[in-house]
């Protein structure tokens, strides 16, 4: 094909090959006769599908980003890092506070953050890091914990509650 691109008419019928479903019934829909060319061809088609074209995120997306209730830290790191990858330009110093504000006032990580503010954004990534660590390690020893509990023995643990009691004292015949 890119010994033939400047072939309109070839272009123009190769063209449909390329469509989905929907942008295929828009084009059989064009009445006959009515595109002379590529470029009137690609025109029309942008001007028909233009609003399915991604536009990137404003810096107010970030402000809507908050920890759901029982959800981890880490589910909510990554929706913060998703939405801030898709905004074009934010100031460092709003991507920080606006982090610590979508936690909850009782995350042990928004009290560190509140007592030593990170001014750097790797400084940031350094402490969520650190503090979803930890959150993955209590969530792994609490799985461990409800797959193997503790059974203890009743009889070893009635014989140490017995010790010193008078009436356990073998009778001893003087």
């Amino acid at each position: 094909m890119a010994r033939h691109r400047c072939n309109d008419t070839l272009i123009c019928l190769i063209f449909p090959t390329s469509l989905g479903e929907l942008v295929l019934k828009w084009f059989k829909s064009l009445p006959e006769g009515s595109i002379e060319g590529r470029q009137q061809l690609a025109e029309v088609f942008v001007t028909r599908f233009k609003t399915n074209i991604l536009t990137p995120k404003e810096v107010d997306h970030l402000l809507s980003i908050k920890i759901e209730s029982r959800g981890s830290l880490k589910a909510y790191n990554s929706n913060y890092w998703e939405t801030y990858n898709e905004i074009l330009d934010c100031p460092t110093n709003l991507v920080i506070a606006q982090y610590k504000r979508g936690l909850p006032v009782e995350c042990r990580l928004r009290d560190s953050l509140t007592m030593d503010q990170p001014t750097t954004m790797e400084f940031l990534i350094q402490q969520i890091n650190e503090h979803i660590r930890v959150e993955d390690d209590a969530t792994t020893a609490t799985a461990t914990e409800k797959e193997n509990p503790v059974v203890a023995d009743r009889r070893v643990a009635g014989k140490v509650h017995s010790v010193g009691l008078a009436n356990n004292r073998p009778n001893i015949a003087v």
